[in-house]
């Protein structure tokens, strides 16, 4: 059967399998390359079968034949579709043995009593299938594809902050060391010009004595004489010698602070010069994590205040927490931060908390300004309206993640705004989830972290 088939596909005049088959007009079909040659070589257009006389325009598409030439030849590539047994086209499907079969096969021993169907109807509801799954597959293409640009996009990035966080680095050091540096100098212009006026104390009293030795010397040097001399010479020059030697100054004394004073120098130098720098290093209790920020907040060096901006190129990544910006994460305990917000218009700030790895909104707490009215907001979403008269330039976040409560202040009139204890749906720090700051402004004026102030003092162990 497969070889009567493939006669019957086979172009008279190539014996090939027909190749954009086309039809005469006398209904014998031919290749469209074999009829041109034909009529070529004949200078004649007729059929090379029957020789009858046809037009160029008679020679048609018989697409009937290439759909089936097209099928056939498929088949010959793929010996799955070919029966092994019987060498006939596998068209039937045995749904007893869930597999394909030929015509032949339905009628084996092996096959008696099952139920078939046709191929086509057999792969309808399989074809849907890996078609749906198919779908999925694409769409994790998809999503392979953007998170492996993404990816690209933070590796990218990765050299950006690198330059810049480097740079941040050496500029904080450079100062560290510049005022170091300048310490070292006034330390050694202070050393140096003690030693020059002591010096110069020590050399006026070595002159000094000096000249008094001279004196003494001259005085010795007379009197051993005169005491050589006859008694007539001696008793005449006798008062005069007296009151020489009486006129002589008293026995100098050993000069007291005269030596370098080292504990002014070297005690607790170290101490001394950390204590001064105090004035140049400044302590946030929230620290700005640049990585949670949305690409239109504009962050300050120190990572402790926030405007809104320019947009910056920042990469989608996973920490970025929608058009709000994140502080560092808070444990277990009392925490308390002031927040300057000055005469902004526009501002929210509070605490956040959620999965560590993903800190998105599964908790919300805080205050904020809009149209002139405070308000504070949580979430599950509720708004409710503060009885605030004056303006406030500074507010102060008291969170106690212990007991559960979280007040807002005017941190410079002592002022308490809002105070709430016993929050429910609180995190739970000691799990996977984790609490942060956040503020979000929607005005160029920046909203800053107040540094806290320093203390250094000194603590007898016991």
């Amino acid at each position: 059967m497969a070889g009567k088939m493939a006669d019957e596909l086979r172009c008279p005049t190539c014996l090939n399998i027909f190749n954009d088959p086309v039809m005469l007009k006398c209904s014998h079909s031919f290749c469209r390359k074999c009829v041109k040659q034909w009529w070529k070589h004949k200078k004649i257009h007729s059929c090379p079968v029957c020789r009858k006389t046809c037009q160029a325009s008679d020679a048609s598409l018989n697409l009937t034949l290439k759909n089936v030439c097209e099928t056939y030849t498929q088949d010959l590539l793929d010996p799955e579709a070919i029966c092994s047994l019987h060498e006939e086209k596998k068209k039937l499907f045995c749904l007893d043995h869930q597999e394909c079969v030929c015509l032949i096969c339905r009628d084996a021993q092996i096959h008696a009593g099952h139920k078939f169907c046709s191929l086509e109807d057999a792969a309808l509801d399989p074809r849907e299938k890996v078609q749906n799954a198919l779908q999925k597959v694409k769409k994790t293409q998809q999503d392979f594809i953007m998170v492996r640009d993404n990816c690209r996009e933070q590796a990218e990035y990765i050299k950006v902050q690198q330059n810049q966080v480097e740079s941040k680095i050496k500029k904080s050091f450079k100062e560290l060391r510049d005022f170091l540096q300048t310490e070292e100098a006034a330390k050694l212009v202070a050393l140096k010009e003690e030693a020059q006026r002591k010096s110069q104390m020590m050399q006026e009293k070595i002159g000094v004595l000096r000249k008094g030795l001279a004196a003494l010397s001259g005085t010795i040097q007379t009197t051993e004489k005169q005491l050589s001399s006859n008694q007539v010479s001696f008793m005449n020059n006798y008062q005069n010698v007296m009151s020489k030697i009486q006129q002589l100054p008293d026995k100098p004394k050993m000069p007291s602070g005269a030596l370098l004073d080292e504990v002014k120098h070297l005690g607790n130098l170290k101490f001394t010069v950390w204590k001064q720098m105090k004035e140049m290093v400044s302590y946030s209790p929230v620290i700005l994590d640049p990585n949670t920020a949305s690409p239109q907040f504009s962050l300050s060096e120190d990572l402790t205040s926030v405007s809104l901006n320019v947009k910056e190129e920042r990469p989608a990544n996973m920490e970025r927490y929608g058009n709000r910006v994140l502080g560092s994460a808070l444990n277990l305990g009392t925490h308390v931060w002031d927040v300057e917000v000055g005469d902004n218009t526009n501002w929210v700030l509070g605490v956040v908390g959620g999965d560590s790895c993903l800190p998105h909104s599964s908790f919300v707490w805080g205050i904020s300004f809009c149209d002139d009215k405070y308000k504070i907001v949580s979430l599950p979403y509720q708004s409710k309206n503060l009885p605030v008269k004056e303006k406030v330039q500074r507010i102060r976040v008291h969170v106690d993640t212990r007991t559960r409560s979280l007040s807002f202040s005017d941190s410079l009139t002592n002022t308490e705004l809002y105070t709430r204890k016993n929050i429910p749906n609180w995190p739970n720090l000691s799990g996977e989830w984790t609490m942060y700051p956040y503020l979000y402004t929607n005005d160029k004026g920046p909203l800053k972290i107040i540094p806290l102030t320093l203390y250094v003092t000194t603590e007898i162990q016991k």
